[in-house]
């Protein structure tokens, strides 16, 4: 006989209700339709609530379905046995028609009958005040000693916001027997009877409004609820719904990637459970269009996804898995949700992109949470700064919940209140920004110059806190080879203050649009420029913007930097140092400075040493918006030939430095990692630039630097890098041998040269004269040729010439003894002359000159002696 598993009670329960005249109704999204009073579907009751409040007239009064349910509430217990987000919820629903009397005796068949529930071991709980359901339950065969009453708390259901239907409830409780925990309200927290509720009727009578009045429906209505996972449990005798056929194949493949066997220790199987229960719930998130961010259900989605990566390092697995598991999700219910299969790729490029988004910054937050944990051992104290963890949720997008998990686990709380009031401060100051940047705008007298942009509102500018956020396409234009693209709210830093504009992603149901540049265009609209990649990208689609964060990481560490660097001039050169320019990106920043004179070497290492110092002391990095009048008695750094709005942005680095600005920032300076100066020099009058690296750029700086170290190791012939200095020394002490050695032999060459020149002097009047050409000579190697041969003649004019790279130099020497009589600066210029160039000088016993056409270099040696007869003869 086939073993039974939960699709044959998903199959019986929808014919059971149908063959009772229920239409089917398919499962709902689970992002609530028209409903803002809960962030996602909790019950299978939610798409008819319309109907349940009479606004709306239903097509049939009686329906069948199962509904895709999430829950947010038990996220930290989910592990254990019986917790879980995601759910499936068999329901049958009346809608002004059956009642207590028709559901009561169903509910009790469809549990015996169809579960093959024993009836002696149901239990039944009512609400205190209703009599009916008490008598309805005896009817049906369920002795009194088996029927509860409790109040509201355990027995009234609803709403399922803050308002909406609501009404007083029955719940169905199987006896497991002992070894399968309990579930029954008011047992004792020891108890073992293995009692656990797995079917919830409500009665729903009443709608509740804000305050909390409850009045009369125009019906009365029938919402059952059934978790498939539970009813699988009670059905066939387990212990955990992670035993059950709809968790055991997502556990097995979970099981596989890290090489764990469930069943074999505790804390293996708490994280496995982990894994399958956060691999359905993001799984259905995504499929319904949620996607990872910092707000709402975007963050709910985030911080399971978050959670299962951190269990799933706790097994050991190392790479990426996620994906995996969605595979195995959709393998075991793809068969009841088809669009599971089609959307896979979607699912898993969506969750690939968030675990190798967090999986970047999990190490590090991890170390920084154990080092907030170290610093309270040590103090001996038990709870941890909320400031603290919101400034890791900042840094690191741990969220706080993981922190708190992950303090418990280890005695420890966190001061939630402390936290509350830093996030709370945060939006105080995303609040402001908007203001500022209108301010700042209406300072420097911008505004719409009209077109097609004065019709779309201002963007809501977020990149001081986001990377990532939904927003709606409001204009996309195109503009040559690119286009330009502009949403109602963006997470890119356009360019401004020195940084450059933001790059990344902005995804639509339909397209992908890559961003190369983003800028604003001065009337608040935060323009983005790229090219669609991928299909088609429409105005009033829904998007998801998303920053190329490493690069904006990159970037903001550089700024960061720059204040300090700033700040550290202002110390060492003197506060008269001001800023004059800046360019800060992901691969080095560029300052410009006002200083008179370079910066000596020992000012840059001073320089150096406090941004490193100020670093390692990992201050704090925050803003506020401030009055101007504020920020000039807090002492802020300003541009003098900026102008400021009203209000301005104050960024603060400890209480080290405080300076006027608009840009993106790293949240402590311990961010930068090591900062480098790799030069300094003039760019103009009185301005001087230095360029220098932090964090990774500086790494890779620094790589490049001792990678020519090595180069040059290797080259000189030095064993390592330490021994570099001395092989330099010994090789600059053999080259200096060498040239002295090379030098003796060219003097030597050229006094034999020198000898056989002299030894073809020709007489002019009653002086020897030289005019020869030299081969392959350069004018250094004929000026000591001429030396050597005005010494060999002892008295007389010496011209030589020679041919290099198409030019013709010539070299005129004439000993001291006829200088009176002969000027070489006026022979090298007639003899050039005739080369097609010319010379000269004020020396008379030497000179040198050149000509540019080497075809008439020896006309130019033989004119040589008529020019020296004509000097002759005019003395």
């Amino acid at each position: 006989m086939r073993t039974r598993t939960s699709d044959d009670i998903r199959a019986e329960f929808i014919e059971f209700w149908q063959a009772r005249g229920s239409q089917l109704q398919s499962s709902s999204s689970l992002i609530p339709h028209n409903d803002p009073t809960v962030l996602l579907t909790t019950a299978g009751m939610q798409q008819f609530v319309p109907y349940f409040l009479g606004r709306e007239r239903p097509p049939h009064t009686r329906y069948v379905s199962v509904q895709k349910c999430f829950r947010t509430s038990d996220i930290e217990e989910v592990g254990d046995r019986s917790h879980l987000t995601f759910f499936e919820m068999l329901g049958n629903f009346s809608l002004g028609d059956y009642f207590k009397a028709e559901v009561i005796p169903w509910a009790l068949e469809f549990s015996t009958r169809h579960m093959g529930l024993e009836q002696e071991r149901l239990w039944i709980t009512i609400h205190d005040s209703d009599d009916e359901a008490n008598e309805l339950w005896l009817k049906a065969g369920i002795p009194q000693e088996r029927i509860k009453r409790f109040g509201d708390e355990h027995n009234w259901w609803g709403p399922p916001g803050k308002t909406g239907p609501c009404g007083p409830n029955s719940e169905l409780y199987y006896e497991q027997g002992r070894g399968f925990g309990c579930g029954f309200p008011e047992d004792p927290p020891d108890c073992d009877c293995g009692r656990l509720e797995f079917w919830n009727l409500v009665f729903m009578q009443y709608n509740q409004d804000e305050h909390g009045v409850r009045t009369l429906l125009p019906k009365k209505n029938v919402d059952t609820g059934m978790g498939i996972e539970r009813a699988a449990v009670v059905a066939f005798g387990l212990e955990s719904i992670y035993d059950t056929d709809l968790f055991q194949p997502i556990i097995r493949a979970a099981e596989r990637i890290a090489k764990v066997k469930y069943g074999s220790d505790w804390d293996a199987d708490y994280a496995l459970r982990v894994l399958a229960d956060h691999a359905r719930a993001t799984t259905f998130l995504v499929l319904d269009g949620v996607i990872p961010g910092n707000g709402g259900r975007e963050y709910v989605l985030r911080r399971i996804a978050r959670r299962a990566i951190r269990y799933g390092r706790r097994l050991g697995i190392e790479r990426s898995f996620l994906a995996d598991l969605v595979d195995a999700v959709v393998e075991r219910m793809g068969p009841h949700y088809p669009e599971l299969k089609t959307e896979a790729r979607r699912i898993k490029h969506v969750l690939g992109d968030e675990e190798e988004l967090f999986d970047r910054t999990l190490q590090a937050g991890s170390a920084q949470i154990e080092r907030l944990m170290s610093e309270a051992r040590a103090r001996g104290d038990h709870r941890i700064s909320g400031e603290r963890a919101f400034d890791l949720y900042q840094t690191y997008g741990f969220p706080v919940e993981l922190t708190e998990e992950m303090l418990r686990e280890q005695g420890l709380e966190l001061d939630r209140e402390g936290y509350e009031a830093a996030l709370e401060a945060e939006r105080e100051r995303a609040r402001a920004r908007s203001r500022f940047h209108r301010a700042e705008d209406a300072a420097a007298g911008i505004g719409v110059t009209g077109g097609s942009l004065g019709v779309i509102p201002p963007t809501e500018f977020l990149a001081w806190t986001d990377t990532q956020s939904q927003a709606t396409v409001l204009d996309i234009t195109p503009e040559g080879a690119r286009a330009r693209l502009i949403l109602e709210a963006s997470p890119f830093y356009p360019e401004g203050g020195g940084q450059v504009g933001d790059t990344g992603w902005i995804r639509t149901p339909g397209g992908v649009f890559v961003v190369e540049d983003t800028r604003f265009d001065g009337a608040d609209h935060i323009l983005h420029y790229g090219q669609i990649a991928e299909g088609e990208v429409h105005v009033g689609e829904l998007a998801r913007a998303e920053v190329d964060a490493p690069r904006r990481d990159r970037a903001r560490r550089h700024h960061t930097a720059t204040h300090l660097l700033h700040r550290a001039l202002k110390d060492v050169l003197g506060e008269g140092t001001s800023q004059q320019g800046s360019y800060v990106g992901p691969d080095q920043l560029r300052f410009d400075f006002n200083y008179p004179r370079a910066v000596d070497r020992e000012q840059i290492r001073e320089v150096t040493s406090i941004i490193n110092d100020r670093s390692m002391d990992d201050l704090p990095v925050r803003w506020e918006i401030v009055p101007m009048q504020q920020a000039r008695q807090m002492g802020a750094i300003m541009m003098f030939d900026e102008k400021y709005g009203d209000q301005v942005r104050v960024v603060s680095i400890g209480e080290y430095s405080r300076e006027l600005c608009g840009g993106t920032h790293t949240h402590h300076s311990g961010e930068l990692g090591t900062v480098l100066i790799a030069s300094e020099s003039g760019i103009g009058s009185g301005k001087r630039r230095i360029t220098a690296y932090a964090g990774q750029a500086a790494l890779t700086y620094l790589n490049q630097r001792l990678q020519l170290l090595e180069t040059l190791t290797q080259r000189v012939g030095a064993g390592t890098p330490d021994e570099l200095e001395s092989r330099i020394d010994t090789v600059l002490a053999e080259m200096e041998t060498l040239r002295r050695e090379l030098e003796r032999r060219q003097q030597q060459q050229a006094h034999e040269a020198a000898g056989k020149l002299a030894s073809h002097a020709r007489r002019v009047a009653d002086i020897n004269v030289v005019a020869a050409a030299v081969e392959n000579a350069t004018q250094d190697d004929l000026k000591r040729l001429v030396d050597a041969v005005r010494e060999d003649l002892g008295s007389g004019v010496v011209v030589l010439g020679s041919v290099q790279d198409g030019r013709v130099p010539i070299v005129v020497g004439v000993t001291r003894d006829l200088t009176s009589r002969v000027h070489a600066g006026n022979l090298v210029k007639a003899i050039a002359r005739a080369a097609g160039g010319g010379g000269g000088g004020n020396r008379p016993d030497f000179a040198t000159g050149s000509g540019t056409q080497p075809a008439q270099l020896g006309a130019a040696l033989q004119h040589a002696y008529a020019v020296v007869e004509e000097a002759l003869q005019t003395r």
